[in-house]
Parts: C-alpha cells; sequence; structure tokens
C-alpha cells in the first residue's frame, strides 16, 4: 500500500510544468479550449446609456475577496518555503500549480514513436513533476493519460425548511491528458463528464475544465488557452488573485474545483532568481453566487457585462523572485473584476402588477498587490500577502466598491504527523459609509399587494430600491464595515502509516460574525481507492454573505473515489 505523502511532501513534489502540443493535438486543445471559453462568456447586454457614466457600454460591479477561497498555490510558492496546507490545500496546490507554472518536459523514452502511459497518482496529483529532458532533446510525441472516477453525496437542510434535502448526488469521469514532446513544449488537457445533481439543476454535464498548450524558446514560455490563474501565498485568502473566478455553487470536497478557467494567453521570462510574468484574458467571466433570496416581485434580468472586444481585456503582470529560503512578488491588475454588482435595469409595464429587473454589472478596477513567505527556522514559514483596489470611475454609482486594502499574515509549523497554518486577515475600506438598506415602511407591503404598478408607484419606490441594492453590493464586496478583523485556520493529522487523514478548515470573522468550517476525513483503501466524509458548514446575520448562503451551501457529504 502506497503511503500519503505529508503535506509538506506533496508540496515539493510539484515543479514548473510545461505542457504543448504538437500536430494534431495542438489544433484540437486549442479548438476546445477557444469553443468552451466562448460558450462560458455570458450572454452580453450592452449597458444602455448612464447619464453618469463616461461610456455607455462600460460594466461595472464590485469584485469580493472577502468570502473565502480555496487553499492559495502559487507556482513559485509551491515548492519554496511557503509549504503545503493540509490534504486539501496540498491537492489544490499541485492542481493550481500545474496550471500555473511551466516546467521542462519529462525525457522522452528512447524508443517507441508514441507511447502511451498512465499515470498511479490522483487526479490533485497528477500534475506532480515527471522529471526534465536534455536540453536542446525534441524527442518523440508522448502521452500521459490520467484521472478518475468518483461518486459524490451531498444532504443538507432545506431552504426556508427544517426538512432535509439532497444538496448534490452525482457520480464523475475525469480524464486528464498531456501530450510532451521533448523540451520545447507539450500540452494539457482536463475534460469532466457528470451525470446527477448540482444544487437544483440535474443533467449530463461536460466540462472542460482546462486545456492549453505550452512552449519554451530559451528564457521565454509562453502558454495559451483555457487555464487556471492563481496568484498569492497565502493560505485560501488570497487578495492578490483577482484572475480566475470561482463558482460557489459546486459541490466538490476538492476546493479546487470551485474554479473556474477562462481562456487566456500567459508569459513567462526566467532569469534566475528573477522571474516576469504577463497575462492578458480578453473575455469575461463573473463569479457565480448560489440562489440569493429576492422579494418576490424582483426579477434577475440579463447581465450587463463587457463585450469579448480588445479594450475590454483584461492584463497583469508580476515580478517574482525566488530565492533558497525566501520568496516575494508584487503585481498588477488592470481589468474588470470577477465579482460584478447588482444594478436596477427597469420596471415591467404599469399596467401590470409589481415587476422590477436588477442585473447583475461588472466593473473596472487596478489591483496592486505584494506577498512574500520565508523559512524562519525549520519547520516554522511564515507568509503575507496584500492587496489595493481601486475601483476605476466609481463617483456616486453604488454597485461599485470603495477602495479598500486587504492584508494576509500567517505561519505554517508541522508538528510530526500534523500540520497547522494560521491566519490573520485584515481589510480596510477607505471612504466607508453603512448603506440603509431598505427602510422598514409599508412601501414593501404597497409593492407586494400593488395590483397596478403605476408610474407615480415607481417614482415613490426608486430610491427605496436603490438603498436596498446598495445594501445587497456591500454585502457582496464584503465591504459592510469600515474595518474588519478574521482569523482563518487549517489543521491535518495524518495517522495510521498516512493512509487516514483528518482536517479541518475554518474561518471566523470578529467584525461581521460569519464563519464557516470545513471538517473532512479522508482514507486511502489502497493505492487507487480512497474515500472521504466531510462538511461544509456557513453561518452568520441574515444581512452578511455567509448568512444569506447558508441554507444552500451547508451540507455534509460523502465520496466514494478511484484514480487511475
Amino acid at each position: 500500500m502506497r503511503p500519503c505523502k505529508t503535506a509538506r511532501e506533496r508540496t515539493r513534489g510539484v515543479s514548473r510544468r510545461p505542457m504543448m502540443t504538437c500536430g494534431s493535438v495542438v489544433l484540437i486543445g486549442l479548438g476546445l479550449s477557444v469553443t468552451t471559453a466562448a460558450r462560458a462568456q455570458p450572454a452580453t447586454t450592452e449597458p444602455e446609456a448612464d447619464p453618469d457614466s463616461s461610456s455607455a457600454t462600460e460594466a461595472q460591479a464590485p469584485a469580493s475577496e472577502g468570502a473565502p477561497a480555496e487553499a492559495a498555490s502559487d507556482p513559485a510558492a509551491a515548492s519554496g518555503p511557503a509549504g503545503a496546507s493540509g490534504p486539501e490545500a496540498a491537492t489544490a496546490v499541485a492542481t493550481e500549480e500545474a496550471a500555473s507554472e511551466p516546467v521542462p518536459a519529462e525525457a522522452p523514452p528512447a524508443q517507441d514513436d508514441t507511447v502511451v502511459t498512465t499515470g498511479g497518482g490522483l487526479f490533485e496529483e497528477g500534475v506532480a513533476d515527471t522529471g526534465s529532458s536534455s536540453s536542446g532533446d525534441v524527442g518523440p510525441l508522448r502521452f500521459d493519460l490520467n484521472g478518475f472516477v468518483r461518486g459524490d453525496a451531498y444532504v443538507g437542510k432545506a431552504i426556508g425548511s427544517a426538512r432535509g434535502e439532497i444538496k448534490a448526488g452525482y457520480g464523475e469521469l475525469a480524464l486528464q491528458l498531456r501530450a510532451k514532446a521533448g523540451s520545447h513544449g507539450d500540452a494539457y488537457a482536463d475534460a469532466r463528464l457528470r451525470y446527477g445533481q448540482q444544487g437544483d439543476t440535474r443533467d449530463l454535464f461536460l466540462d472542460l475544465r482546462e486545456a492549453y498548450a505550452d512552449l519554451y524558446w530559451g528564457a521565454l514560455d509562453l502558454r495559451l488557452g483555457h487555464q487556471i490563474i492563481v496568484w498569492g501565498r497565502a493560505d485560501g485568502l488570497n487578495p492578490t488573485s483577482n484572475l480566475t473566478p470561482v463558482d460557489w455553487r459546486v459541490h466538490s470536497p476538492n476546493e479546487d474545483d470551485r474554479r473556474l478557467a477562462n481562456f487566456g494567453a500567459r508569459a513567462f521570462l526566467n532569469f534566475s532568481p528573477v522571474r516576469l510574468e504577463g497575462v492578458w484574458m480578453p473575455l469575461y467571466r463573473p463569479v457565480e453566487l448560489p440562489p440569493l433570496e429576492y422579494p418576490s416581485f424582483i426579477t434577475l434580468a440579463n447581465p450587463r457585462y463587457p463585450a469579448p472586444e480588445l479594450q475590454n481585456g483584461e492584463f497583469a503582470g508580476k515580478v517574482d523572485l525566488q530565492l533558497s529560503s525566501f520568496e516575494m512578488s508584487a503585481s498588477f491588475t488592470r481589468g474588470y473584476a470577477p465579482m460584478p454588482g447588482l444594478v436596477r435595469s427597469g420596471y415591467g409595464p404599469t399596467n401590470r402588477p409589481t415587476e422590477v429587473f436588477i442585473s447583475r454589472r461588472a466593473y473596472k478596477h487596478h489591483v496592486v498587490g505584494f506577498d512574500f513567505s520565508t523559512s524562519v527556522a525549520e519547520p516554522l514559514m511564515l507568509r503575507g500577502e496584500a492587496a489595493y483596489r481601486h475601483p476605476a470611475q466609481r463617483g456616486g454609482r453604488r454597485y461599485i466598491p470603495r477602495p479598500d486594502l486587504q492584508y494576509v499574515l500567517g505561519a505554517d509549523r508541522g508538528f510530526g504527523p500534523v500540520h497547522v497554518i494560521l491566519q490573520y486577515m485584515g481589510r480596510y475600506v477607505f471612504d466607508w459609509k453603512r448603506e440603509p438598506g431598505m427602510p422598514d415602511t409599508g412601501m414593501i407591503n404597497t409593492l407586494y399587494d400593488a395590483d397596478v404598478f403605476t408610474a407615480y408607484l415607481q417614482e415613490q419606490v426608486t430610491p427605496i430600491l436603490e438603498d436596498e441594492l446598495a445594501q445587497r453590493n456591500q454585502i457582496l464586496f464584503s465591504q459592510t464595515e469600515g474595518v474588519q478583523h478574521l482569523v482563518s485556520g487549517r489543521i491535518e493529522w495524518l495517522t495510521l502509516h498516512e493512509t487516514l487523514s483528518l482536517q479541518a478548515t475554518g474561518l471566523y470573522n470578529f467584525t461581521t460574525k460569519e464563519w464557516l468550517a470545513y471538517p473532512k476525513l479522508a482514507y486511502h483503501i489502497n493505492d487507487q481507492v480512497s474515500t472521504t466524509v466531510g462538511g461544509e458548514i456557513y453561518a452568520g446575520p441574515d444581512d452578511t454573505l455567509f448568512g444569506q448562503i447558508d441554507e444552500s451551501l451547508t451540507a455534509g457529504y460523502a465520496e466514494l473515489k478511484c484514480s487511475f
């Protein structure tokens, strides 16, 4: 029986791994990625001319990094002093590492023009380093295929009721294909076929999670395709990571499964120990939220997202310093924020009962970030991250957040079979003031009871609706308080010859009283088969994000998984 690696060993086993296609693999991989990206592009409705807007087509909306994120996995951090953070974080690190950093390709066999192999590791470890090729060796084309089959069941409390219900129940087949051609490039594709229920939807889903090609030319590495990009060295809370959105509707024991890839180009210039990185994402893809509760007279209309035009693309750059016991980076992002806000988009006919339309609307922001990780004294490691977010053209537009500063400082230490990460996170909002929300008056009852939504009633209700949407936007942006203080922790204990993992992840916001907990127990029956049981618990006051999504997402789960 193969023992499970410790979190730190799993992290060290991951290194840069570049991918590039050859021949038809390039055409098929890029074709699939472009098609998937185009389909993933949300329906775009050009914003109507706004009297306070400098551009009739510019979209604006709030970005929220205060909500819990998955384990951070900056490419450099995965192999550096930042270490891993428990089984889930370590697997997320390994997965995101492969989606983040190119590396020398594995040396191909001396014989056979094409070799097909199968990996024995789990999907989360399937992108670990497999070696390096000799310089200038093109070699034969090589394919590596692995993946997993799993079944998952999530059970929680029905919304607005004390009875239980199935939140998710599905079977999933995942295939990861790597095509390698010597030291000049390779390619990677991850496809998921799932049947069953996720939230309120039951169907057969085909998801091309990632599909991209890598090319290496001296100090230059290029990646093009459908990819996940995660920046930052903190664990789970990454203020500098604004390129990859998440889908909070997904129920999966692997936190990384919530990340959403997007089509884009990425380039690295390697001048050891300094590395330069540039990113261009031409298509907009938003954060997906679970269903939120609105009054019955409110209808969620088509979103207002930027059209796929050159000037609407997202640009980002990063400078990375990687030393033996210290790593740091500075980054800059310019583009549309992944978390849109809510805006009133219209009313129904005046000769009909009350009907109010609201839409999600994107907005531009600039983010300047910094992160570091260092080894103080083995096995103690420190990590930190900070980012200043400046929304563009906010003015009086209440669906755009105020500028804010987020910062994280954490410690990572191993105690034999136990691994612990503790972090503090703060947020300061500039020029903050509390949005009033909908007042407790008879107007809301008037809207419910109105037989005809007259022009006079529209005029009376407009400022009340604007106040309510402004308050809801503050919740989405995690700006309900001017200064916030949070703590997060992750602890893992590996036992029974490292085949049994006991893990708990938690976050508590001292300011808003929100909290979450992810307890999990995973057991490796043998090298290929594992089982996991756990829970995802969200809680908070009604006027907080966790308080509004708790009934949608809180659930216990069980999983059986077979890897190949």
